[in-house]
């Protein structure tokens, strides 16, 4: 008999192989992590949330802009970040996107901007009281006449492969 046991095994492996030889460039593409030299952060702006006299905390909403000028889609499970204003360190924020399926979080599309929120409380110290103040008081001119910055880093990642990738940016 010419289909033997044996023989469908055999060529079912020599199939396999010659499968995975003939795909192996599409393999190694996924692979591959993406250039997170060309995925950008850039802080685009503050906005006050909820200003609290009595305790004297002020929620931030922070917006992220995320440009991948990469050739490939990622996307990020984690950010965390310290927000600076006038130089002063105002306080650690993190966004995790952990818990959530790869398919649920923010894609990171190849020639694409995705925007991200963070929202962060700022509670006073010494070193930070005057902004805090100054917020407090006047906000609308506060926030825009405050210089901003924020230095972090964030978890990027790709189909096998996750990557740390540091940003610092001025607002």
């Amino acid at each position: 008999m010419f289909l033997s046991k044996r023989r469908i095994v055999l060529f079912g492996v020599i199939g396999a192989l010659a499968i995975t030889i003939i795909f192996l460039p599409q393999i190694q593409y996924f692979v591959n992590a993406p250039d997170v030299n060309a995925i950008d952060f850039k802080l685009s702006s503050v906005d006050i949330t909820n200003l609290s006299n009595n305790t004297n905390n002020i929620e931030l909403l922070l917006f992220f802009d995320v440009s991948n000028l990469s050739g490939k889609s990622a996307t990020t499970s984690k950010v965390e970040y310290d927000l600076f204003g006038d130089d002063e360190l105002l306080g650690h924020g993190v966004l995790s996107y952990e818990d959530i399926p790869l398919n649920g979080r923010p894609q990171l599309t190849p020639g694409q901007t995705t925007t991200l929120k963070s929202s962060i409380i700022l509670q006073p110290s010494d070193t930070n009281m005057d902004i805090i103040e100054n917020l407090i008081n006047n906000p609308s001119d506060s926030i825009n006449s405050t210089r901003w910055n924020v230095n972090g880093s964030s978890q990027i990642e790709s189909a096998f492969v996750i990557i740390q990738k540091d940003f610092s940016d001025v607002l």
